[in-house]
């Protein structure tokens, strides 16, 4: 089976974040839009001529259906798999017109939650000719299948990089908690929790990582360190060295920063919801979605030593459940799944 697997990567991930990362695991052809020549004049004016109720499509887009169509016109005759890393984005006419390619399969990954995905992705006629579909939160699977009304619809975890995100034994731990990130994350509760941690104690920092239109949403305290452009390495001490991530969020269903924080045996306290409860189960990470109740927690984390070297054992042995190879296999036993 030839697999292709159409490509997209968030400028704000880490080189060793975000979904992209499965592309390190797998003997695939990569469509990123970079084997078209099309001028961008001409990709972007079709591009505003597409309507964008079907998910995100852009001059890049237009790109990447190029260059996948002539790759797959190359390829007729072979069993192809399309695997749309992003399903929010990139597709609309090859899989408008997948009769062209009865060899072929298209699958892709759903990485929003549903009541996201039902308000950005207003006209489903193209997901609906998807072949299958993977998502990345549990919370996404009952939704995927009636919202498209497609069969082959899998939860598949979300992969972490074990091998670079991991504890270091021998770096000395801050007096400091961190909230890392912007999509869906709680800046309300971070701020209604800040003030009442400089209370408890004014020698406790809150380091809050993120771009800078995420960090004004931080209001200004004493306590609090905002931190811009973390490269991978310091992102990676920044978890090795604080005592605690505090992460409430709005909605979810895999979030970087959870599984990133897990690999490297940092304790966490987050909330209840989404696809939360299934990546952090097992590990006494996940709490009622309240500002007293995470409060708390994290209060109990902070004056528990043992505690916290206990959950940070048990988070890296659930995050080696999560890394890439292992994700990877199950990503590729669905491909056949598919082609069967």
């Amino acid at each position: 089976m030839y697999k292709l697997f159409v490509h997209h990567r968030s400028p704000h991930h880490s080189v060793y974040s975000g979904y992209a990362k499965l592309l390190d695991y797998v003997d695939a052809k990569v469509i990123d839009g970079m084997g078209t020549s099309m001028p961008y004049s001409i990709s972007k004016f079709i591009s505003k001529k597409t309507s964008k109720s079907g998910g995100t499509y852009n001059s890049q887009s237009i790109k990447k259906e190029v260059e996948l169509y002539k790759v797959l016109q190359k390829r007729k005759k072979e069993e192809c798999l399309v695997h749309y890393l992003n399903a929010e984005r990139d597709i609309r006419y090859n899989l408008k017109f997948k009769r062209k390619y009865p060899n072929t399969r298209f699958i892709a990954t759903f990485h929003k939650p549903p009541a996201i995905l039902k308000e950005q992705i207003t006209e489903t006629k193209y997901l609906k000719k998807l072949d299958g579909a993977i998502c990345v939160g549990e919370n996404q699977v009952n939704f995927i299948k009636d919202w498209l009304d497609i069969d082959r619809v899998a939860y598949i975890p979300h992969g972490v990089d074990t091998e670079f995100f991991k504890p270091d034994p021998d770096v000395e731990k801050e007096h400091c908690i961190l909230f890392v990130g912007q999509h869906l994350r709680d800046f309300e509760m971070l701020n209604a929790i800040v003030s009442r941690l400089y209370n408890y104690d004014k020698s406790l920092k809150i380091k809050v990582v993120g771009i800078p239109f995420a960090l004004k949403k931080v209001k200004e305290a004493e306590n609090v360190i905002k931190l811009s452009g973390v490269g991978d390495e310091d992102l990676k001490h920044l978890y090795q060295t604080s005592k605690l991530l505090f992460l409430p969020l709005q909605d979810a269903t895999a979030c970087n920063s959870i599984l990133e924080a897990m690999a490297c045996g940092l304790p966490i306290v987050t909330n209840r919801v989404g696809g939360n409860e299934a990546y952090l189960e097992g590990t006494q990470s996940c709490f009622k979605n309240s500002a007293e109740f995470l409060f708390q927690e994290v209060i109990n984390l902070l004056e528990n030593k043992k505690q916290r070297e206990k959950r940070s054992i048990v988070l890296r042995q659930r995050a080696l459940d999560l890394d890439w190879k292992v994700v990877t296999k199950q990503i590729e036993e669905f491909h056949k799944s598919v082609h069967s």
